[in-house]
């Protein structure tokens, strides 16, 4: 099981394509991960709202493995 304290960032992406082809990697694998996403505008709203972001890098996925499989999931980077 993965927690915050087992876990190690094994990818930090804007593209959902590239996100998708790693999880599915991972689980061909066998090796277990998990992801969050962070909506990057729905933080950087201010007095100019969001009228200077590129939409490409709205969303950021992060995905986590266990620490003990780090190096292992790095080959399917």
């Amino acid at each position: 099981m993965l927690t915050i304290f087992n876990r190690a960032e094994l990818l930090i992406t804007y593209d959902l394509t590239r996100f998708n082809q790693v999880r599915y990697a991972l689980e061909g694998a066998g090796i277990d991960y998990t992801y969050r996403t962070k909506d990057l505008a729905s933080h950087n709203l201010g007095r100019d709202g969001n009228f200077a972001m590129n939409p490409d890098v709205r969303l950021e996925y992060k995905l986590y493995v266990h620490k003990n499989e780090l190096d292992w999931a790095k080959t399917f980077l």
